[in-house]
C-alpha cells in the first residue's frame, strides 16, 4: 500500500488491519466511496492517517456531511487530510468552522482555510491566530468558538 516499514504510521495501519475484519474494510471504503472517494484517495487517506479507517459509519458521514454540504468543501480534498476523522465534530470541527466562517463574512479573512491546520492546530494556537486576532473586530467570536472556558 505504499508504507514506509520505518516510520510509526506502518505500525499504525497494521494495527488497524488487524483490528477488523475484511468486510469492515470494505464497508468503510464504501462509505468514503458514497463521498466520491476513489481507491487512490482511500489509499491516500489512509496512508497518512490509519485510524481514518477505524471511525463509524456515522462519524465519516456526519462530518463529510458537514464539511461538504454546510462548509463547502470539495470532499475529495479532504482525503488529504484524514486527521479530520480523529476529532470531535461538536467539540472541535463545527466550531473552528464557525469561527472561519464567522471571518470570512466580516471579511477579516479571504477565504476558509485548509482542513489540515483546522483539525490539527492545538486550541491554543487556534484560539491566538484567529480568536484573540480578531476579537476587537468581531467580539462574538469568542461565543462562536465555545473557547471561552479556556480564559
Amino acid at each position: 500500500m505504499g508504507f514506509n516499514h520505518l516510520q510509526t504510521t506502518f505500525l499504525r495501519a497494521i494495527v488497524v488491519l488487524t483490528s477488523m475484519t475484511e468486510a469492515n474494510w470494505e464497508m468503510k471504503k464504501d462509505v468514503y466511496k458514497r463521498w466520491v472517494w476513489s481507491e487512490d484517495h482511500i489509499h491516500t487517506a489512509f496512508r497518512k492517517n490509519p485510524s481514518c479507517m477505524m471511525a463509524s459509519e456515522k462519524k465519516i458521514t456526519a462530518i463529510m456531511n458537514f464539511l461538504v454540504n454546510e462548509m463547502g468543501y470539495n470532499s475529495v480534498s479532504i482525503s488529504r487530510s484524514p486527521m479530520v476523522f480523529n476529532c470531535s465534530l461538536k467539540d472541535r470541527i463545527i466550531p473552528r468552522c464557525s469561527v472561519i466562517r464567522l471571518l470570512v463574512s466580516k471579511g477579516l479573512i479571504q477565504e476558509k482555510i485548509c482542513i489540515h491546520p483546522l483539525s490539527t492546530m492545538v486550541d491554543k494556537a487556534f484560539l491566538e491566530k484567529f480568536v484573540k486576532m480578531y476579537e476587537q473586530e468581531v467580539p462574538e467570536l469568542m461565543k462562536a468558538s465555545s473557547f471561552s472556558f479556556i480564559f
